[in-house]
């Protein structure tokens, strides 16, 4: 029997067990197949269902040998809650921290890492769409940065936290950093779980749009753009 290759998943902002996100963002109500007269009747049942609906949607995408970084805010209930989603939630999960996690505090061993920054490296041995000539690194954190390790080098930064409100403005200012929260414009396109090879391809399209082949050459070109290294 052929072995389940392993995935590299990234999320942010799933906001598991949080009225708030239901709140600010209705249209979290129709996949989970609620209405806003249900979500105003009984907000504790419609949270329930909403919870089981993103536990379930993650878990028919993600397997148990798949590696999930999760770039923060990933559960506002309780301790017991939080205890009770991450049991059922599959992979190896990385958590880079929110301002919204404090329920995951003394929840670590369920994590293979916490931590606020975190730094991680895919090469063509790994995953053979990766170039072999380069390795692509990721920097991730639950806030957008200005500036990030070895940005010059060609980096890319992963953040969350805006719900997408910047998704323009990344795309204007044409760094490499991209939003991978549940309400942003990739995650959206990746029915919000956004595999590496799709985050990948991302970030080939813009060095292509710069007549670059390699990342580093990619910022190498911006900052002489930009008129500044960071």
């Amino acid at each position: 029997m052929e072995k389940t290759r392993q995935k590299i998943w990234f999320c942010s902002d799933l906001h598991f067990s949080h009225l708030g996100a239901i709140h600010f963002h209705p249209e979290r109500l129709i996949e989970p197949g609620m209405t806003i007269d249900e979500f105003a009747e009984d907000k504790h049942i419609a949270m329930a269902k909403y919870d089981e609906w993103l536990i379930e949607k993650w878990n028919s995408k993600i397997n148990r040998q798949d590696t999930v970084y999760i770039l923060g805010d990933l559960c506002l209930g309780n301790k017991e809650r939080t205890k009770y989603i991450l049991s059922r939630l599959k992979g190896k999960k990385f958590l880079i921290r929110g301002n919204h996690d404090k329920s995951c505090n003394g929840l670590e061993n369920y994590f293979e890492w916490v931590g606020d920054i975190k730094e991680a490296k895919f090469t063509h041995n790994q995953f053979k769409f990766i170039d072999p000539e380069e390795t692509f690194c990721v920097e991730m954190c639950h806030y957008p940065l200005l500036t990030w390790n070895r940005r010059p080098h060609g980096t890319i930064c992963l953040m969350g936290h805006t719900h997408g409100a910047l998704d323009d403005f990344n795309e204007s200012i044409m760094e490499l950093r991209v939003d991978v929260g549940f309400d942003a414009r990739l995650a959206k396109e990746n029915d919000g779980f956004i595999e590496l090879e799709p985050l990948y391809n991302f970030f080939l399209k813009k060095r292509e749009k710069l007549g670059v082949n390699k990342f580093e050459e990619y910022n190498e070109k911006l900052m002489e753009i930009q008129g500044f290294r960071m």
